[in-house]
């Protein structure tokens, strides 16, 4: 199964942002609708579209938006950029499923004056999931309940709404600065998931949310966008009767993938921005990016479980979309998930083959060692720490690995 995942396009239109002096802000994104003319080695969608018409993807399965399609609910921009998601889904026979972002939410009343969901319930083709109606239930329980779970014969999609409390409760600003799952919530989601697992085991489970669910502090900044009820959503996920889940998220712009915590619980995709300048966020290190998902086939019958390869898309303005090359900060641009194993005992199985066969170059790694592949980052960063402590010479070509050499060779 195929997934191609774009987060935070906070696409714009700059008439829409003139000051009172008529001059222009700095740019949020490389996004710009009322540019009269849109290059894709400038405008990031544009760059994706190309792609999409060239064939480079084949056939996707899901295209999924992590949310904060507009900037500041631009309702051109969103409109227009909605629009030009969903004709490259079709291109691609790819179903479009969305979530809310904060900035997608009129919560500034630009358009209504007390219904900041009603321009989004408006869109065409229909949000946050375009190839379904209006009216249809699943659309209806997204915005009353504040998610939706939608299923087919291979997959189990987990829709959350964490802006679904933006401009509500007793301190109303300060709950527009954070996402939240409310018990209740948390409940009707942990009803409707054991009815479903219950009875349809193998299917990937995947989980679509706007804001992350781990802080992302420094010194010099508090993080307290993060979703409040975090921890129980990661408790709920990570219950093995469940089956395993990926979690695919926004909001901060900084890219990560990560196992949220023991054996049985959720990846985390964090994603990058897809096309934010880093106007405000100046410390942020994470490029643009984009990424291509390839989830494992699931085993008939047996409990679902999360493993897959993600290729990453790197932006670079006057180069435009690049697949071959890292960028620091980022994710690498290709990585897995899913090994769920001591990383000691397969260092230890590598070392043993490697000092067998005096050296393993790439190919004959990933042969004898397929696991190897199902590394998130942090996981891959000390497997090749305890093999270079062990004595092992890597070497590589660019950021991958070419060969590995035993000691004293």
């Amino acid at each position: 199964m195929k997934l191609l995942v774009v987060s935070d396009l906070h696409a714009f239109t700059s008439d829409s942002r003139r000051g009172a002096d008529g001059r222009k802000p700095l740019p949020p994104s490389f996004i710009d609708f009322s540019t009269p003319t849109r290059r894709k080695v400038e405008d990031p969608l544009i760059g994706l579209r190309d792609l999409f018409h060239e064939g480079l993807f084949g056939d996707i399965d899901l295209l999924i938006v992590a949310g904060d399609i507009g900037d500041k609910a631009d309702p051109v921009a969103i409109r227009s950029a909605w629009a030009e998601i969903h004709e490259m889904a079709q291109s691609a026979k790819a179903k479009v499923f969305a979530t809310c972002g904060n900035h997608d939410l009129d919560t500034r009343h630009k358009i209504n004056k007390f219904d900041p969901r009603g321009f989004l319930r408006t869109l065409q083709p229909s949000f946050p999931i375009s190839h379904l109606s209006q009216d249809d239930r699943s659309i209806l329980e997204y915005w009353a309940n504040n998610f939706t779970l939608i299923e087919d014969e291979t997959y189990r999609i987990l829709n959350i709404n964490s802006c679904a409390f933006h401009g509500y409760g007793d301190e109303q600003n300060q709950e527009l600065n954070h996402g939240r799952i409310s018990d209740i919530t948390l409940e009707a989601i942990e009803k409707a998931l054991r009815k479903s697992h219950r009875e349809y085991p193998s299917k990937h489970n995947i989980c679509l949310i706007h804001h992350h669910i781990k802080p992302v502090s420094s010194d010099d900044f508090e993080d307290k966008s993060a979703i409040k009820g975090a921890e129980k959503l990661t408790d709920l996920l990570s219950t093995a009767e469940l089956g395993e889940w990926l979690i695919i998220h926004g909001h901060r712009h900084r890219s990560n993938l990560f196992c949220a915590g023991g054996n049985t619980a959720p990846i985390v995709l964090s994603c990058a921005s897809f096309a934010a300048t880093r106007t405000g966020d100046e410390h942020n290190p994470c490029p643009n990016q984009f990424y291509v998902i390839h989830l494992d086939t699931q085993e008939p019958g047996r409990p679902s479980s999360v493993s897959g390869l993600i290729q990453t898309w790197n932006w670079t303005p006057t180069y435009g979309w690049m697949e071959n090359n890292d960028i620091l900060g980022g994710l690498p641009k290709s990585t897995g998930f899913g090994y769920r194993g001591r990383i000691s005992d397969l260092a230890d199985r590598i070392y043993d083959k490697t000092k067998s066969e005096i050296k393993i170059n790439r190919r004959r790694l990933i042969e004898q060692f397929p696991e190897f592949l199902r590394l998130v980052p942090k996981d891959m960063k000390s497997l090749l720490y305890t093999l270079d402590q062990r004595g092992i010479v890597i070497t590589y070509v660019g950021q991958e690995i070419e060969e590995l050499v035993a000691p004293d060779v």
